[in-house]
């Protein structure tokens, strides 16, 4: 009978292995009947000793299941002997259908009135638990491990003393913010419909069997009342509608997110399930994204003592902070794999341009040391603009945004001079080449997160330094990025220009040297060297310059 018993809970632990979701806490089944009481049910030790019998046996296995990172503190006694909830709200970031960040600790919080205060919260979900008290009207629990993908649906729940929260159908994989202006707000509907776009966007699959999840907000959503431009932010989300499978809300949600997040979902084989959070405002600047803590202390807007709001000069010259005040704040210590960045038109004048990267760079430190416990340095995806034929500079937040991967760690440039060439669109600011910068995207994604390519090959190259010489009129670029080597197509290099005194001119020579580097002349001393800094550039007829794989450099300037 023991050797049964032993057998039997050896069994169940490994299934959960199998089955891929089980933290570092081994719990019963959450699809059994016990499971669906308040209480939670561990599973002893093994403490059985062997029989005394002539026959030899062999002692149960002790596997402990996967864990993907240290374990977190259990929480302290005094919170286990505190009296349960009575009464609490769970943010409505948690939601059915959700997906939670794999490998990286999950943090589930909420609100409560002041008499809840001291009482305590328990969550459980996939054999992790955690518990935490009130304090403050708040509660914010860190479940004991972290967990592998699992394309399996399990019920998340949170509950106290007669009151329960349980989400359904709750997966683990890969969490991505989509984060930009109109060119995200641009949705997989307006691509249908647009036919002029390529067949793959257009015929674009929009399966609930894909478990890819999406939750979609705009700054034309409600924002219960808040006043754009101020410093208030909305602790718990807007507006409920939360979490939604692809035929759900794939049609309104950003084309160049739901075009990465399929590409990845069926590239990956379908076994890491894929969750995509957006947050849209069309004509926004860069300041409309950042915390007030941001705005504040780079001084990035001023406050209008009549109208009582913060603003910043831009393009639209529209209010501040509103975008993550509103919106972005309630999911702050909601972890994520990576974020996808496509904005910055509307900071193309003079005044945003050159602080521009700058401010992106403390931007995303902000957002890091809010999201993750363990994986700080999430990669972050930059969409570089194509051309736009219109009559704003857009070059030249182009060439300052081309810089990024040089300032921010862990960042990528997505090349665009070779997907855009329509001069005649009407609506050239906003390119269908949707699908086309999301197929580039992905690659690069998989070869960052995924090891499934190589960077050098898939990524354009991108310059890191600039070296003059001693009489400044030579300068020599070195690049990364390369493949096998630079190189060009056709029969010129073209697309660099130097800044001899006000204004960019044709250097006298260009050769690329070695591998990775390109040695540039001129007559005068070379003041920076500048990269599709033209509006209409566009490879390769402006631009020649491309890796051993074809993939366009990237704009830049350096000084």
């Amino acid at each position: 009978m023991k050797r049964l018993i032993a057998f039997i809970l050896t069994a169940v632990t490994v299934l959960a292995l199998v089955c891929g979701c089980t933290g570092t806490t081994v719990v019963t089944d959450t699809d059994t009947e016990a499971e669906k009481t308040t209480e939670q049910i561990t599973t002893e030790p093994e403490t059985t000793e062997p029989e005394t019998t002539e026959e030899v046996t062999t002692e149960p296995e002790t596997t402990e299941p996967e864990t993907t990172a240290p374990l977190f503190p259990e929480p302290e006694q005094a919170v286990l002997d505190a009296p349960a909830a009575t009464a609490f709200k769970v943010t409505g970031v948690y939601g059915n259908d959700m997906i939670i960040q794999r490998n990286e600790y999950i943090r589930v919080w909420g609100f409560a009135d002041a008499d809840q205060n001291g009482k305590r919260v328990n969550a459980e979900f996939a054999g992790l638990t955690g518990a935490a008290l009130i304090e403050d009207g708040h509660f914010m629990i860190t479940l004991n491990g972290s967990l592998p993908e699992c394309t399996e649906g399990r019920d998340f729940k949170v509950y106290g003393d007669g009151v329960e929260y349980v989400y359904s159908n709750v997966l683990v994989g890969d969490v991505y913010w989509v984060v930009g202006q109109s060119n995200v707000a641009y949705s997989v509907g307006v691509i249908i419909n647009e036919p002029l776009a390529s067949e793959p966007g257009r015929k674009v699959e929009m399966n609930n069997d894909d478990l890819i999840r999406l939750n979609m907000y705009s700054m034309t959503d409600s924002s219960n009342g808040l006043v754009q431009g101020t410093t208030d932010m909305n602790e718990d989300v807007p507006i409920k509608r939360g979490w939604q499978k692809p035929k759900q809300g794939a049609y309104s949600f950003a084309a160049i997110g739901y075009f990465a997040g399929k590409q990845l979902y069926d590239r990956l084989e379908k076994k890491i399930p894929i969750g995509l959070i957006e947050f849209a405002a069309g004509g926004a600047a860069l300041n409309a994204f950042c915390p007030n803590e941001i705005c504040d202390a780079l001084k990035i807007d001023k406050y209008d003592k009549k109208k009582g709001i913060y603003w910043a000069s831009s393009v639209n010259s529209n209010a501040s902070r509103f975008m993550y005040n509103h919106y972005m704040y309630a999911f702050q210590n909601f972890p994520i794999c990576g974020l996808i960045w496509y904005q910055g038109e509307s900071d193309c004048n003079l005044q945003n341009d050159t602080k521009y990267i700058a401010r992106f760079t403390a931007l995303i430190k902000e957002y890091r040391d809010r999201h993750n416990l363990i994986n700080h340095d999430y990669p972050v995806f930059v969409i570089e603009f194509p051309p736009i034929f219109q009559a704003f500079p857009y070059e030249s937040i182009r060439q300052y945004m081309g810089t990024i991967p040089n300032n921010v760690p862990n960042s990528h440039l997505v090349q665009s001079s070779d997907l855009w060439k329509d001069k005649t669109y009407e609506n050239n600011l906003h390119p269908y080449c949707k699908w086309e910068q999301a197929e580039r995207l992905t690659n690069i994604m998989l070869a960052n997160i995924y090891g499934i390519g190589d960077p050098e090959y898939v990524e354009g190259p991108s310059a890191v330094s600039v070296e003059y010489s001693d009489d400044g009129c030579t300068a020599t670029v070195t690049f990364r990025n390369v493949g096998d080597g630079l190189k060009y197509v056709g029969d010129k290099l073209k697309g660099l220009k130097v800044k001899l005194s006000a204004k960019l001119v044709e250097p006298d020579s260009v050769e690329i040297v070695g591998k990775d580097k390109v040695v540039i002349k001129a007559s005068k001393k070379i003041k920076s060297v500048h990269y599709n800094c033209e509006q209409t550039d566009m490879f390769p007829e402006t631009l020649t310059l491309c890796n051993s794989a074809g993939v366009p450099c990237n704009s830049f300037i350096l000084k």
